[in-house]
């Protein structure tokens, strides 16, 4: 029987081939190309942690498909975590579930590729470990004052609007505030204000007016956010802060007497004195001061009014008492107004230091009419001889 033969041309020459060899060399590279079409290997992730995560271990589930449909039963698998210097199981990459254990906070990378393809079909899952939980720290410009408002600062070390995806810090009423006062003193919501949103804010404390002096303690809540990864909210050394407040005034008195003068007709009862040499001035602190006394006189601010000559000063006042620290201290007058004057002394406005850091609150003022005594300012009523402030 004869061979039924194809002639194939080339440059050596004229080849012959058998026909069914030919075919079947055609038929044997489509079948190979329709297999590697049908045999593309994915990695379908079937479990995983979340994109930010909270644990430091976490497991992979995975199956390698081929086609994308039917599961590969004869694939060579191999899995690295963090490029291969996380450590992992690789006996569990088989069976398509992997145990990931000693996670460090920072981003990490699980990868899974098939048959070994050296990143031909591999597939990754990249995610973040964060285990810190949030927190807050509350400052303000000063530990002590003497004002009624204060302006509290408070700053997150990271957002914290879980679990309801609100702002990290909510104050809308006196009883609803994630931050705790306690004391005399209660929170402004009103006055809250976002600085940064869900990581600055600021407000006021009001101070009570009716106490004189003490101290509000202020403390963030617990427990009431979480960060992107689900920690909760924690306090640290920083999420309390004590307020020391004094309202007391300074007792700011002179031996000038109260008078009954008649003055153009009019009688009026006024502090009056034509006496320099015996004049003093003290002053009275309600706790121990740090300012010295050349400190204090220094902030003593006198103005004249109605002056009629101008010869002589009332000021500079000589020191009595040259010892800081103390709640007492006197002054006497080094020279004389010749003449008649109004006089008003004043301190000046947080000059003056507590032994707390206390500014010390604004002091009444002191005025009194000092001069000659003529046909125009007639005295009704004798002058206090006493002149001294008291003893410490």
């Amino acid at each position: 029987m004869s061979q039924t033969s194809i002639m194939v041309y080339s440059e050596m020459g004229l080849l012959k081939l058998p026909l069914v060899v030919l075919l079947c060399s055609v038929f044997s590279l489509l079948s190979f190309i329709a297999l590697c079409d049908a045999s593309e290997l994915t990695v379908k992730f079937l479990k995983t942690p979340q994109a930010f995560s909270n644990l430091s271990s976490t497991t992979f589930v995975f199956e390698v498909l081929v086609g994308g449909s039917s599961a590969c039963t004869n694939c060579n698998i191999t899995c690295k975590l963090d490029d291969g210097s996380g450590s992992i199981i690789a006996s569990e990459c088989e069976n398509g579930t992997v145990l990931c254990e000693g996670l460090q906070d920072g981003n990490h990378k699980f990868e899974v590729c098939p048959n070994g393809s050296q990143g031909v079909g591999c597939s990754s899952y990249n995610w973040t470990v964060d285990t810190v939980p949030p927190t807050a720290n509350i400052t303000a410009s000063s530990n002590f004052t003497n004002a009624l408002n204060v302006s509290i600062n408070i700053s997150f070390s990271e957002p914290c609007t879980g679990p309801t995806g609100g702002g990290s810090f909510v104050c809308s009423s006196v009883n609803d505030c994630n931050l705790l006062v306690y004391g005399d003193g209660n929170v402004i919501p009103t006055s809250l204000k976002i600085l940064q949103p869900n990581l600055q804010y600021s407000f006021l404390v009001n101070l009570s007016s009716t106490a004189q002096y003490g101290r509000v303690s202020l403390v963030m809540d617990k427990n009431f956010c979480t960060d992107s990864a689900g920690n909760k909210f924690e306090r640290n050394k920083n999420s309390n802060f004590t307020l020391r407040f004094d309202h007391r005034r300074v007792n700011f008195t002179t031996h000038v007497p109260e008078r009954l003068l008649q003055l153009d007709g009019e009688t009026r009862l006024v502090r009056a004195t034509n006496n320099c040499i015996k004049l003093r001035l003290c002053l009275t602190f309600p706790e121990p001061v740090l300012n010295s006394s050349a400190e204090i006189l220094n902030s003593i601010k006198v103005q004249y009014d109605l002056q009629l000559i101008s010869q002589g000063t009332l000021l500079p006042l000589a020191v009595s008492k040259q010892h800081p620290g103390h709640r007492r201290f006197e002054y006497k007058v080094a020279g004389c107004i010749f003449g008649m004057a109004i006089v008003t002394l004043r301190i000046e406005e947080n000059s003056i230091i507590s032994r707390q850091g206390i500014p010390v609150s604004q002091a009444d003022l002191i005025t009194f009419l000092f001069g000659m005594i003529d046909n125009s300012l007639r005295v009704l009523q004798g002058e206090n001889k006493s002149s001294v402030c008291g003893k410490l």
